[in-house]
Order: structure tokens, then sequence, then C-alpha cells
């Protein structure tokens, strides 16, 4: 846990050092206030609310950032817009060590409220004293809102991953919900089916989760919150958690969220951490 507490600080240093910019804030909606906003990121290194409206779908700046590691929230890249992210999900088990599954995904923005997402997937992973990196596979992910923000309650979107993850075909298809709550507040809700495409009821692994968050924007810089989560595991086990979140947004092309939930059963893990880092390119 020290190892991955200092790889964390170590990649947040580095993050600091990145200049200030947005590929999303600069398509605006009119050419006049793209121009101004280009001039002053340029300029003046300015950093807008996260509650600026930006992009043709008209969505609130903060929609474009992941604010809950482990809740989704609308399309996150505008048309023509892409991001990195670096994931670090932490899973410390009741019974062994701790696992660290990591993630690197490229998003991308493909217009007409769509979005895809590539993901890599690798895990440290085995008993005190003997444990390894590995390569778990590979995914991807296509999002679709089913309107411009704003025009329906929750604004819900549909997401569907697709995995070729430890030898199995897999799908997690989604529904997205999210929102403004208040001047401040901000909300997100996911219902999800997990499976591998198997011929036995064992092999497809069969989850039926369901997760909520609420972050209340401090400042222009700073969100912390709540996140929980409830894990069915086709009906054999059930997982409920619940802890505290944050993001830091370094400026306007990199920030760090960070989400620390222990397990409030016998059969949950005794928590479940994730840590991103991501930047917009």
């Amino acid at each position: 846990m020290k190892k991955v507490l200092f790889t964390i600080v170590m990649l947040a240093a580095a993050a600091m050092n990145a200049q200030y910019s947005s590929s999303a804030i600069k398509r605006g909606s009119t050419q006049k206030d793209t121009a101004i906003a280009v001039q002053e990121v340029i300029v003046t290194a300015k950093k807008y609310p996260l509650q600026t409206r930006v992009g043709e779908y008209n969505q609130p700046l903060w929609s474009t950032m992941r604010m809950f590691p482990s809740t989704r929230v609308y399309v996150m890249n505008p048309p023509g817009t892409g991001m990195y992210e670096k994931w670090f999900d932490i899973r410390d088990s009741r019974n062994g060590p701790a696992q660290v599954r990591m993630r690197d995904e490229f998003t991308f923005g493909l217009g007409k409220r769509l979005q895809v997402d590539f993901y890599s997937h690798t895990v440290y992973d085995g008993e005190a004293g003997d444990k390894a990196f590995a390569w778990r596979g590979f995914s991807w992910e296509l999002r679709y809102a089913l309107a411009n923000w704003g025009k329906i309650w929750g604004n819900p979107t549909l997401y569907f991953e697709h995995k070729l993850l430890n030898g199995y075909m897999g799908i997690e298809p989604k529904l997205l919900l999210g929102d403004n709550l208040g001047k401040n507040g901000i909300w997100g809700l996911n219902l999800i089916y997990e499976g591998n495409l198997a011929p036995t009821r064992e092999q497809q692994e069969r989850e039926y989760a369901g997760t909520a968050s609420y972050g209340y924007m401090v400042n222009n810089d700073l969100t912390v919150g709540a996140s929980t989560m409830y894990r069915n595991n086709d009906g054999n086990s059930a997982e409920y958690y619940i802890g505290p979140l944050i993001q830091y947004r370094f400026n306007g092309r990199t920030y760090l969220s960070v989400e620390v939930m222990p397990g409030l059963t016998q059969e949950s893990k005794v928590s479940r951490s994730t840590v991103i880092l991501a930047w917009r390119f």
C-alpha cells in the first residue's frame, strides 16, 4: 500500500507541471465565446468554473471529468476531444493480500452524443513476498446520451462495455444518470449488469450492481463527497460499500480523483479504493 501511495504522490507532482488548456472549453457554443475562452486560457491561464456550459451538448464542465471514480455520468468528451486516464483499483481482501488492478484508458468524443473508450488491463497480485505484474486483457466501451444536457431528467446515458479478460469474453451494460443538485452539488447513479459469455453459470460470474455518488464543489478546484456501492454475486453473496471521495483539479487538463470505500458486511472486501489520474489532450 505504501508503494501505491508513493506512486500517487509522484503522479500528482508531475501533473502540477502541466500547462492549463482544455479542448472541451475551446469548443464552446459560439465562435465569439470560443475566441474569448482561447485568449483567456493562453494568456491568463484562467480556470473556468465547473458549472460552465461547454460543447455542443451544452453540458456543464464538471460532466467532462470523472468526478466519481465508481459512478459514471453522461458522456465526458464533446466531439473531437480526447482524454487519457490511469486507474489504480485497490481491493483489500479479508482472506489474503490486497490486489491492485490497473487500467490505461483512452476515451474519445465521436459526436452525436457518442463516446468510445479503450482499456488495457493489468494487475499486481499474488501472495505476500511473491507479487507480480500481469496483463489481464483488453476492453472497449461505448456510451450514448439520449439527449443534450438538461433535456431529460437525470440525463440518461446508455453504456455498453465488451471485455476480453483472463481468457473470457464478457459484457457490462449500464444505465448512467446524473445532474446538478443545488448550486454546488452534483450526483450520479448507475445500474449495472456484468457477466462472462460462457456455457456454465459458474463461468458466467454474473453480478448485479448499483452505485450512487454525491459531490460538493468546495471551490473551482476541489470537490468532496461520498459514494456507495452494492454488488450481488448472482444471488450467492452481497457486498455493500460506502465511503468518501475527493477530486482535485490541477489545471484544465489534469485532475486526480480518489475514492475509499470500506466494506460493511462480512461478504464484502475490507475495502475498495480507486485512484484516477486524468490528462485531457
